[in-house]
């Protein structure tokens, strides 16, 4: 059958085409309503690795993107993170939950996880290499119910990230508070030892054993200016008498060996006139004895000031020496001290830097325990989806158009090949066999075969 006339006769049972079209495409609305629908409500979280740590870095070293996000990934499809969300859904409460666990278990698995292994059966968490962010995909048969659940996984998981942020901080401020208790019991300890050894010796500090040993050496000096000082005494003292220097030096003797010689040379002229026993040669004299009495008695007294000068300076010197001696006694006491306070001194400052170290990582730790975020921030929250992602409607509808149509055209050229039917002078020299020898039109003068006459 040439092909013309097939496409004919297809085109000519265009009534039963589209009656085989329309079935399919009501078979396919069936299927359609037949099959369950299921929704996939997302929700987005960014996981910011540029947000600052407010109390300090920690010295850790970053882990690349993708391992982080696959690992944080794995976390939220974790165990934990969907029991807490059944219990952030109420379904652990739902007495229908509880029965179909019971049907399902008998009671040998636990609520918790049975419950958490059914909402995992919906989730899918995907990441992206070229970015930061989580989809949670949650697919259900209700829409609320898909995003409620997929947000319900955002928060679950955001809640579960401080915690773990937190958790540890908090478990290690309560062992620091146990820490600074020792620490604090050592360093009064410590403390109460030295003072205790310091008051026992005498040592203020470590300060005031350089102190003594400064004033050893000023007592060392003072000694040795008070020796050179008793032995200028000395020397003087031996001196004696009028060859004194203080003696030659001082203006009362001074001025009395000048009326004296005054006087000496008036007795002398006067000796050349008068007689010894002439009233004024004896009033002269008496006046001399007298001048010549004054400066012994001026003479006796700056003498007797040199030896009582002497003798201060003797009794300095013993006592600086005295002080001395006691000084060294007290030194080689302190020397052998020393050592033990410099052990005290140190344990005690050990204790304080342990102390001080313990205190501030407690700080640190109890800062940590109360931080109101992580680095975990909701970028989109899921909405109820309008449409459902399965069955996909226009592809199903597409694909049954398409069906319909080759069924049709299918039929069309099987009943056209079963039962076929003349429909050109091609079709008619194919099927019989013999020559055409005219074409005949209804209402229409045929024209001449070739090779015939005219009448």
């Amino acid at each position: 059958m040439p092909f013309p006339d097939l496409l004919r006769g297809i085109v000519q049972r265009w009534r039963l085409m589209l009656a085989i079209i329309v079935g399919t495409a009501v078979l396919a609305a069936v299927w359609i309503a037949l099959t369950p629908r299921s929704y996939v409500a997302s929700a987005s979280l960014l996981i910011d690795s540029k947000v600052p740590d407010p109390v300090g870095s920690t010295g850790d070293q970053p882990s690349k993107a993708g391992t982080a996000l696959a690992t944080e990934a794995k976390i939220v499809a974790s165990a934990p993170i969907a029991a807490r969300v059944a219990a952030m859904i109420g379904q652990l409460n739902d007495p229908a939950v509880r029965q179909a666990w019971m049907e399902a278990t008998g009671g040998v698995q636990s609520l918790r996880g049975w419950a958490a292994k059914r909402l995992l059966a919906g989730l899918e968490v995907v990441t992206n290499s070229t970015d930061n962010l989580l989809v949670i995909r949650y697919t259900s048969s209700d829409a609320a119910r898909a995003a409620q659940i997929a947000n319900a996984f955002a928060a679950a998981y955001t809640a579960e990230r401080l915690a773990m942020s937190t958790d540890p901080a908090r478990t290690y401020a309560s062992w620091f508070e146990r820490r600074i208790g020792e620490a604090r019991r050592k360093l009064e300890a410590s403390q109460t030892a030295l003072s205790e050894f310091q008051r026992k010796r005498g040592i203020i500090s470590t300060g005031s054993i350089d102190a003594e040993s400064t004033r050893l050496g000023e007592l060392s000096s003072q000694l040795s200016t008070a020796e050179a000082q008793a032995a200028d005494a000395r020397a003087r003292a031996s001196v004696g008498g009028a060859n004194l220097a203080e003696v030659q030096q001082s203006a009362v003797i001074q001025g009395l060996r000048s009326q004296i010689a005054t006087k000496s040379a008036q007795i002398q002229e006067m000796s050349s006139e008068l007689g010894a026993n002439h009233p004024n040669m004896r009033a002269a004299n008496a006046e001399l004895a007298e001048l010549r009495a004054k400066l012994g008695s001026e003479t006796g007294k700056t003498s007797s000031a040199l030896g009582a000068a002497q003798a201060a300076s003797n009794s300095r010197e013993a006592q600086i020496r005295g002080l001395l001696a006691q000084q060294r006694a007290r030194m080689l006491a302190l020397a052998d001290d020393r050592s033990t306070l410099e052990v005290l001194e140190s344990d005690a400052a050990s204790a304080r830097r342990e102390y001080d170290a313990v205190m501030q990582q407690l700080a640190s730790m109890r800062l940590r325990s109360t931080l109101p975020a992580t680095n975990v921030r909701e970028l989109d929250r899921a909405e109820p989806p309008l449409l459902p992602s399965s069955p996909d409607i226009a592809i199903r509808f597409l694909l049954s158009l398409l069906f319909g149509l080759l069924l049709a055209v299918g039929v069309a050229a099987a009943l056209e090949f079963r039962r076929p039917r003349v429909r050109s002078v091609g079709a008619l020299r194919a099927l019989s066999g013999a020559p055409v020898l005219g074409v005949a039109r209804i209402g229409a003068k045929p024209p001449l075969l070739p090779g015939a006459q005219t009448a």
